[in-house]
């Protein structure tokens, strides 16, 4: 049998950049050092362009850049210098340099992931703070204004309650009072004066004698003014009194003397004290009693008999 004799054909050797630099530059007669001096480069750098050994810290389009300059010296074409290095980064594995310069990249890119995500929650919880610190502000502002306003705050239906309870207690003492001592007293003079002239009078006159309406009402005004002038008369003549008010905390009130005259009204404030002088007896409004000390005529009152926590409304001095 005839064996055939299998050909074995050339392996394709693919030339790399480099080489084919060198191998002109060979040819042109010139070294790698006047290379580097045309250049601008050192001569490790032009070595390992020659060797296809590129370094990692330099860019792929710096190492094109130095390709295209090197083939221009040594009068190669530019495209078959870059159609080599494509050839090569395709069939040659990536040097390991490179890899870790690409794997220092997406470490680097992984790297500003994460800073990003650590600027983002920073700035979230700095907003946070931030919103945290005027919503405290907030709810100081509004407690100051309170306590500010406190004597305004004071639940309405509170204070007509105690009003109402006053009231009560006022028109109690007022319609228990039998009024028909007032119309015997009214009547009083008309029936003295009656009873004088029945003195007098003859019982026909007497029978006779018919008093009109008009009369009566006219009797009962000159009664009344009268009343009316001595009651003006008797305050008048009453001495004014000294009242001294120090409060211990901040308190409404309303002062008012025997003439009706509201001596002193209005929010008094913590650490005041307060020197009033009217004519007696004094009507006393106090909306925090527990907080108010006073002294009537230089005397100290005792106010234990004031519930605290309530308004308080009372006459001065004092009836025992």
């Amino acid at each position: 049998m005839i064996e055939k004799e299998e050909v074995q054909q050339p392996e394709t050797v693919i030339l790399g950049p480099g080489q084919i630099l060198k191998l002109a530059r060979e040819k042109a007669n010139l070294s790698s050092q006047d290379i580097a001096d045309k250049m601008k480069l050192k001569k490790t750098l032009v070595e390992e362009i020659e060797q296809d050994n590129y370094d990692i810290n330099i860019s792929l389009t710096f190492i094109r850049g130095y390709l295209k300059l090197y083939a221009k010296h040594v009068k190669v074409d530019e495209s078959e210098i870059l159609a080599a290095f494509e050839s090569l980064s395709t069939q040659k594995k990536e040097p390991a340099k490179l890899q870790s310069f690409s794997r220092r990249m997406a470490n680097q890119a992984n790297d500003d992931k994460l800073m990003l995500v650590t600027y983002l929650i920073v700035a979230a919880v700095i907003a946070l703070a931030v919103i945290w610190w005027f919503q405290q502000s907030s709810n100081d502002i509004t407690t100051e204004s309170a306590v500010n306003n406190y004597p305004e705050t004071i639940p309405q239906d509170s204070v007509s309650n105690e009003m109402s309870t006053l009231d009560e207690i006022s028109n109690t003492g007022t319609d228990t009072l039998d009024p028909e001592p007032l119309e015997d007293a009214i009547a009083l003079p008309s029936t003295t004066e009656e009873s004088a002239n029945n003195q007098t009078l003859t019982v026909t006159e007497q029978e006779s004698r018919v008093e009109s309406p008009a009369e009566i009402v006219e009797q009962s005004a000159k009664v009344t003014e009268t009343l009316e002038v001595e009651d003006t008369a008797t305050i008048e003549t009453e001495a004014p009194v000294e009242l001294i008010f120090e409060f211990s905390g901040d308190c409404w009130m309303n002062l008012a003397d025997a003439t009706g005259e509201n001596i002193a009204y209005g929010v008094k404030v913590k650490g005041r004290v307060m020197p009033v002088t009217g004519i007696p007896p004094f009507e006393v409004t106090l909306g925090a009693p527990e907080v108010v000390k006073i002294r009537y005529a230089g005397e100290p009152l005792d106010m234990s008999f004031l519930p605290a926590g309530r308004i308080a409304k009372f006459e001065l001095p004092l009836s025992e």
